[in-house]
Order: structure tokens, then sequence, then C-alpha cells
């Protein structure tokens, strides 16, 4: 199963529709350099909208969790797993690391009180109480990013893993995206540079 995070893509979405208005909006009224330089500003900042809130995703299967993260991607096994936490977003813990996901951010305040008023509605409406009043964290509520994708973690996790597995033995690749990182770094060069050359 592979989980996006909602909010960050339509964000996503906001951003390129506003690059698109504001980048057409400059292009009319410049020179040609400043053209050439704000093509290459707009698709850079495309670009890395893409990168840091479009393809973040969290993949889980039999064999473990994939955490793909803007610039890197890392390989949890469940038998490399040792705890499970959401408290600023899901971290997943393996001996002496620990691996933020990206794409599963602890909810804001304004929402994390309207899933916990919906939460407890949906198991008891005449219970004034707040599941968040009876101990239950923010990041672990469900409804939300982040306590949807820790339940499903946990749920395969307490199902899948290995309890006789030694974590400390069982490697945890990590792939970094270097092409991502050239392409946010080059951007900016290109975008100071081309327009110099014309």
């Amino acid at each position: 199963m592979t989980l996006h995070s909602r909010v960050n893509r339509g964000v996503a979405i906001a951003c390129w529709a506003l690059l698109v208005v504001l980048g057409g909006l400059l292009a009319l009224q410049s020179q040609l350099q400043g053209v050439v330089a704000t093509i290459i500003v707009a698709a850079w900042l495309a670009y890395a909208a893409y990168v840091a809130m479009w393809a973040p995703a969290l993949v889980v299967d039999a064999h473990g969790s994939e955490i793909r993260n803007p610039l890197r991607t890392i390989r949890v096994a469940w038998d490399a797993l040792i705890h499970v936490d959401t408290k600023f977003a899901l971290t997943l813990f393996t001996p002496g690391r620990s691996w933020s996901v990206w794409c599963a951010p602890q909810a804001s305040a304004l929402i994390a009180r309207r899933k916990a008023r919906r939460f407890r509605d949906d198991r008891d409406p005449r219970d004034p109480r707040s599941p968040l009043d009876a101990g239950m964290r923010i990041g672990d509520l469900p409804g939300t990013e982040s306590g949807d994708a820790a339940a499903l973690v946990r749920d395969r996790w307490d199902r899948l893993a290995n309890g006789s597995a030694d974590a400390e033995a069982i490697a945890v690749p990590v792939t970094v995206h270097w092409g991502r990182v050239a392409a946010l770094i080059a951007g900016p060069v290109l975008a100071a540079t081309v327009p110099l050359l014309l």
C-alpha cells in the first residue's frame, strides 16, 4: 500500500497554479533575459514543489516500509524496526537511527481538534471527553495523516515481524537521490548565469 500526503499534494497543485499565473505575467513584462530567467526560476520552483510535496510517499508491504522522502529513500524491514512514534511526524526507529516520514506529518491543532471530535462522535457521541483529553497523542488520531500511517505500520509490524530476529543485524538501505540534489542546486545557478549569456 502506498500513502501520500493529501495536504502536501493540495499545496503542490496550488503552487503550480500560482507559478503559471505569476510566471506568465512576469514573462510578458520582461526583456529576453528576464523571460529566460523567469522560465528557469518557475521551472525550478515547480520541480522543488514536486520533490518536496508531491513525490514523498510511504510504501508498506509484506517485507517492510519504504520511506520515500524528498532526497533519499529508506527501506526499513519489519525485523529492523524497534519503535514507531508520531511526536512531530511519523518516525520509524531502528537500532541507533530514526527515520522521519515526510508524507505523514503530525496534524495541526485545528485539524486535530476536528478529528478528535469526529473520532469521539463515532465511538460514543454521549461521551463529552475528547480522545486528546484521555491521553491520545495528536499524531495518533485516526483520520490524520500521521495517525492513519502509524496505524497501518503498527498493524503490519505486529503481524509480520519475526520476534526472534536481531534488529541490529539487519541492514537499512538508504538511497540518496543525487539527481534531485543536482537539479535543486542547478536551478538558481542557471537562472543567474544563462541570461548573462544572451
